[in-house]
C-alpha cells in the first residue's frame, strides 16, 4: 500500500481511564517503579522526595489537621479522581468532611476544597498540566507552595479550565482560607 503526500497517517494515543489505573496498581504493575500518577490518561512519573519538600509536607499537613480536625479530612500524598482519566496525587488534598475517610469511594472534584503541591522540581509542571487540570475540574482553590522562594502562589475561581485570581504570599503575609474563615499566616505553613 502506498501513501501519496496528501493522505495523512492518524495517529491516537490509547488513553488509560482511571479504572484501569487502579487495576494496574491492584495487580502490581507500580512495584519496584518511580511514583506514578495518571493525568489526562497519561502515566506521569513524579519527582523523588527531598528533605526540603518532605520537611514543607509534613508542616503544612500538621498545620491543617490540628485546624481542621472533624470539620475536613486532610489527605497527604493521595490520590483524587478529577475525572474518567485522571488521578493525580497531590501533596495536600483538604477534602469535605467524610466520617469514614472517604473509604468506600474515591474522593472526586466535587468533594475537594483545597489541593496543595510542594514544589521543590515541579514548578513548572505545577503552574501548568497540574493548574490546568485542576481548573478544568472546578477544584475552588489551589496552591503551590515554592520553598526555595519562599513563596506561596494562591489560584482561586476556576472558570472556563483556568483559574480567575491569583495571589502570591510571603513568610511574612496572612490570607483567609474562606471555607472555614481559617486565617493562614505564611509561616504557618513555610520553613525558614
Amino acid at each position: 500500500m502506498t501513501i501519496s503526500n496528501e493522505e495523512e497517517i492518524v495517529i491516537q494515543k490509547m488513553l488509560i481511564t482511571a479504572e484501569d489505573y487502579q487495576l494496574m496498581g491492584k495487580v502490581g504493575i507500580f512495584e519496584n517503579k518511580p511514583r506514578v500518577e495518571l493525568i489526562d490518561g497519561e502515566i506521569h512519573t513524579m519527582s523523588p522526595f527531598t528533605p526540603n519538600h518532605n520537611s514543607h509536607v509534613d508542616k503544612i499537613s500538621a498545620f491543617f489537621n490540628a485546624k481542621l480536625y472533624g470539620k475536613a479530612n486532610v489527605r497527604t500524598q493521595g490520590s483524587i479522581r478529577t475525572d474518567e482519566h485522571s488521578e493525580p496525587e497531590p501533596d495536600i488534598t483538604i477534602l469535605k468532611y467524610n466520617k469514614n475517610f472517604y473509604n468506600k469511594k474515591q474522593a472526586g472534584a466535587k468533594d475537594t476544597l483545597l489541593v496543595i503541591e510542594v514544589a521543590v522540581f515541579t514548578v513548572k509542571k505545577d503552574r501548568t498540566i497540574k493548574k490546568k487540570k485542576y481548573a478544568s475540574v472546578g477544584i475552588p482553590e489551589y496552591w503551590i507552595v515554592i520553598p526555595q522562594k519562599g513563596l506561596i502562589e494562591v489560584y482561586k475561581h476556576p472558570m472556563n479550565g483556568k483559574y480567575a485570581k491569583k495571589s502570591t504570599f510571603k513568610i511574612t503575609s496572612k490570607w483567609k482560607f474562606e471555607p472555614f474563615d481559617l486565617v493562614i499566616k505564611g509561616k504557618e505553613l513555610l520553613i525558614e
